[in-house]
Formats: structure tokens, C-alpha cells, sequence
């Protein structure tokens, strides 16, 4: 989930040490590229074959019908889900130490438009409606609040998720975008506001809105909103702020918001990650804070720190995220060897697979979730401001 204001020039990005990997992928479809990515991470993550070409058919419908149009050498309604403008995204974490994978995309309309994309991300949703398990009654209750009659370019429109782990069902998710009438902060904090009354969150939603004068005079801002499509009393409704200071103190008053955040832990790992400094190089980092029904305030708070920047390459992103699994108990190998498998050229002469390294702690006794975020430069540079 990139930030246009701060992505850098195709300049800076040629004369960096580490060049960005780009996928050849020009001549195939959205969909083949995407499914071959997929099949190539579930493999190695040690999901069945079964299941596996199971999940390849969930996804491809999905992404119907622009996933069968070909990628192109550049993206015709560039996409704010990545720098370059393409328009998905691929996911692993461990939550409990079991693996998850997960796809995040924009879809692309007929009309090469805002407009066409957010048309087509309403439809996919009344689609999903056919899945098992999917519920959009609240989707419903909120989605007038998140659309616009002229979205603007370089913003999210309505993003989507899947979401699957052994033993579990396939599990979708709808991303908002808080600034689609307005981007004024007073604006996006009253539409917020106003989504999580609607969906029975005013409560908990009050322990975190005491603190936006404070948050938002700091520089903070909510940037994405995002609930689970289905009708379950630990179904989520997510927050996303991003931390445009930069500082772990931010960051931490934040997360410390959520009844689950561990401030000692986080800091060990932000510290880890940041050579040992308190503020941040490169892209901000965000935090994402979850609600369920019941609850007075958020359950969790899901840090996300950005890696390209901050690691030498995807060789040493993929080193520091080993490490950090296992201090949490995590046999790391499998892992490795899939960003070998998935990097278009050696990790070590390489950076930007790995974007983001999410971690989020529960309770002081249990493992934290760890996460990692891959994205797939197809176009070879970023999208201008």
C-alpha cells in the first residue's frame, strides 16, 4: 500500500545500490501471472496439491474478467496497491505458527478509469455474495460512505482480499478508502466515525477517537478502512494509520491503543529491523488497529514496517525476517526458499519483493503473528505524484 507523495523517482530508483526486480510479464495475463505466483508460494509453504489447485480456481474467478487481459508494458489505470501501479498484491503470515496466504488486488474496469475500477470493485463484492461463508450485510451498511461519483487517480477505490490456511475455508475481505469525498482530516475522521457507529463499533471506535486531535496534530492520518465479509462474532472491521512522522513513538501510541500490543516486544523488533534507531528511513510505516463486536476498545494492533530502505536487499529482508521467526518459534526454511523461487533475479542483486514485514502480538505468553508483503514490479518503474 504505497503513498505516492513519497515513492521515489524512476531516477533515484536507477541510481540506488539495490535495483528493483522486475518480473517479465508484459505478454501474459493478469490471471496467469498471479496464479503462477500463487501456485509458486503455496507449494512452497507445503499446501496440498489439492488444495492448491482448489485455491488457483478461487482466485481466477475472482480476478474476472479483466484478470484475462493481458499486463502490458504499462498499467492503463495505475493502481495504488503497489509503486508501479500494478494492481495486486501477495501476503503470507504465521498466525499460532501456521501458515496463511493471501491475495490483495484493485480491480480493473472496462472503462480505463477511477471510476471503471470502483464499478468493478462494487461488482466483485455482490459477486462473492455467492461464496461460502460470505456475508455483506455489513459491507452494505457502510459502503455509500466509501465511494465517490468522481474517485480520484492514485487512490484506492474498493480492494479486495482472500485469504486461505489449512484446514480453514477461503476468507474475503473489503478494503475503503476514508478520503474518497474528501481528504481534509476533520472529513475522514467523521466518516470513519460514522462507518463504525453503523456497524456497532461506536464503543470501542470512542476509545480510539479520544486520541485523534492528538494523533492527527502529530501527522498521522487514517489511510484505509477494511472489514471481513462474513457473519461471525470474530469477524473484524480494521483501521489503518499511517505514521507519517516515522518514529516508533508514534507508531507505539498508536498500537498501544489496542488491548493485545506489546510495546517492549514491538520496540525490540522495530529496533531490530531500524539498525538500533527510533525513527524510520524510507516509506512511513503503519499500523493497523482490529474491532469486533464486544470489545471496548481494539483487540490488536497489527505494525507494519516497511523493508526495502531498510534492508540491503531482498537477500537481507529475507535474513532479518528469518531471524525475527525464530525468536518466535518458527522454522524459517521454507520461507527462504521461497523467496528464492519467487525473486525474478537473486535476492542479494535485488530489492522491492519484499515491502512489508507485519508483526502483531496477543497476549505476553503466546507467539506473535508475523507477516511479510511481496509485491511484483511489472513496470519497471514507480507512478509519478
Amino acid at each position: 500500500m504505497r503513498k505516492v507523495g513519497v515513492v521515489p523517482t524512476s531516477r533515484e530508483v536507477s541510481s540506488s545500490p539495490q535495483r528493483w526486480g522486475v518480473f517479465p510479464a508484459h505478454d501474459i495475463s493478469f490471471t496467469q501471472f498471479l496464479t503462477s505466483q500463487y501456485r509458486t508460494a503455496a507449494e512452497h509453504l507445503g499446501f496440498s496439491a489439492s488444495d492448491v489447485e482448489t485455491l488457483i480456481t478461487e482466485l481466477s474467478v475472482a480476478l474476472r474478467p479483466w484478470g484475462d487481459h493481458p499486463i502490458g508494458p504499462c498499467p492503463k489505470v495505475p493502481s495504488f496497491v503497489s509503486a508501479d501501479g500494478f494492481p495486486a498484491e501477495m501476503s503470507l503470515s504465521w498466525r499460532e505458527r501456521r501458515p496463511e496466504l493471501r491475495v490483495l488486488f484493485e480491480s480493473l474496469g472496462d472503462e480505463p478509469t477511477p471510476a471503471g475500477c470502483q464499478r468493478a470493485g462494487r461488482s466483485l463484492t455482490e459477486r462473492l455474495a455467492e461464496r461460502p461463508g460470505v456475508d455483506l450485510h455489513r459491507y452494505h451498511l457502510v459502503e455509500d460512505l466509501f465511494v465517490s461519483e468522481d474517485p480520484r487517480l492514485n487512490r484506492p477505490t474498493i480492494w479486495h482480499s482472500l485469504a486461505w490456511r489449512p484446514g480453514e475455508s477461503t476468507r474475503y475481505k473489503t478494503y475503503f478508502n476514508p478520503q474518497a469525498g474528501s481528504t481534509d482530516p476533520a472529513d475522514v475522521l467523521d466518516r470513519t466515525t460514522e462507518a463504525m457507529g453503523r456497524l456497532g463499533l461506536a464503543s470501542s471506535w470512542s476509545s480510539v477517537r479520544m486520541w485523534m486531535p492528538e494523533m492527527m496534530d502529530r501527522g498521522n492520518e487514517i489511510e484505509f478502512a477494511a472489514l471481513d465479509l462474513a457473519d461471525s462474532p470474530n469477524a473484524r472491521v480494521k483501521v489503518y494509520f499511517r505514521i507519517n512522522a516515522r518514529s516508533l513513538e508514534d507508531l507505539d501510541a498508536v498500537a498501544s491503543l489496542a488491548s493485545g500490543h506489546d510495546s517492549e516486544r514491538a520496540a525490540r523488533v522495530w529496533r531490530s529491523l531500524y539498525h538500533g534507531q527510533d525513527k524510520a528511513e524510507g516509506e512511513e510505516p503503519m499500523v493497523c488497529l482490529a474491532f469486533r463486536e464486544g470489545s471496548a476498545q481494539p483487540d490488536e494492533a497489527n505494525l507494519y514496517l516497511r523493508l526495502p530502505g531498510n534492508a540491503e536487499s531482498d537477500e537481507d529482508a529475507a535474513a532479518r525476517t528469518a531471524d525475527l521467526m525464530r525468536t518466535e518459534g518458527l522454522d524459517p526454511a521454507s520461507y527462504l526458499d521461497m523467496i528464492e523461487a519467487l525473486a525474478p533475479r537473486p535476492p542479494s542483486a535485488m530489492t522491492g519483493l519484499q515491502d512489508l514485514l507485519a508483526y502483531r502480538t496477543k497476549a505476553p505468553d503466546r507467539p506473535a503473528d508475523i507477516g511479510v508483503y511481496l509485491r511484483f514490479s511489472v513496470y519497471d518503474q514507480p507512478v509519478e505524484p
